[in-house]
Formats: C-alpha cells, structure tokens, sequence
C-alpha cells in the first residue's frame, strides 16, 4: 500500500512542493509525471478524475488564469452552454500555446454559480480535453464571479517533462 507525505525541497534556487509517493519506504520516482489513485483513497467519482498527479523536479509548469465564458473579442457567452464553450476553448488554446496537450494538465478547478450546470461544463471539457482526461480536479459552488454575467470560470495547471532532460527525485 502505498503512503503518500508532502515534502518541500530547495532546487535551483526555488522551493518545490511535491508530494512523495512511498512504497515499502522507498520512493516510487520516474522521470515521468505519476497519476495517484491509491487504494486507500475512495476511487475518483465515476471515475472522472485523478486523486493526484505526481510531477519531477524538471518539469516544465503552466499555470493559467482562470477563463470564463468570453470569446476572444471579449463578448460574455449568452447562457451556460455558450459560456463553457468558451471557457474551455479558451484554456485548450492556452495549453497548445505553451507547446502542451490535454495529456500534460494535471490539476483543474471549475467554479460554478449553479450546480445544474455542471453536465454542461463536464460536455464542453471533454470536447477539447477528451473523454478521457482525468486531471486531478476540484469543481467547487460559487456565490458569484468577478462579473455578475459570468456563470462559470476555470483554471488549470499543466506539466511536462521535457524527452531531452532526464529527471532526478
């Protein structure tokens, strides 16, 4: 069984927060990013996501703002269904941006006005990020956005490890 604890190391002049994943008191550590699901954990809901994502020191982050229902001329999407279009469209172009895929996100957040909405944003996520992204992910009730039009608002964090680095635990 696996024993997951938090650590924090100083690289490069920068502090990194990891999670260490720990089997028989020894770490489980590839150059590659890990998806966490340990069998101590309840399985991921319809299984729709991932419990966590364990990513190497070297590691190249994405970290996006978070994107709500407006089109690239600024225009806020008429209703639910327009507005997570948009949003998710928004995100997928910002991923592609930084040279990345749907494969390389590895945590989203979804903030929602109306918990009626969520089917309709799960739709539009799976439509650029694929039926089968399993992020970890945390979708969470809002009292309201920044702008009273915004019916819902999404960010990600992305990670890849570069094919011409080695990773080091």
């Amino acid at each position: 069984m696996a024993n997951i604890a938090p650590t924090a190391k100083i690289r490069n002049g920068s502090l990194l927060a990891a999670f260490s994943l720990c089997a028989l008191g020894s770490v489980v550590f590839a150059g590659e990013i890990q998806t966490l699901n340990p069998e101590s954990v309840a399985a991921p809901f319809k299984n729709r996501f991932s419990h966590g994502k364990l990513v190497p020191a070297d590691a190249d982050w994405l970290f996006t703002a978070g994107q709500t229902g407006r089109d690239v001329d600024g225009r806020v999407g008429d209703g639910i269904d327009e507005q997570a279009e948009f949003a998710m469209r928004n995100l997928f172009n910002i991923v592609v941006a930084a040279g990345m895929s749907s494969e390389d996100v590895i945590k989203m957040t979804i903030y929602y006005l109306d918990p009626a909405h969520l089917p309709t944003i799960v739709a539009a996520r799976n439509r650029y990020f694929g039926e089968d992204f399993r992020p970890a992910s945390t979708a969470v009730g809002v009292a309201a956005l920044a702008n009273p039009a915004y019916l819902v608002e999404v960010e990600l964090v992305a990670a890849r490890v570069p094919e011409n680095r080695e990773s080091t635990p």
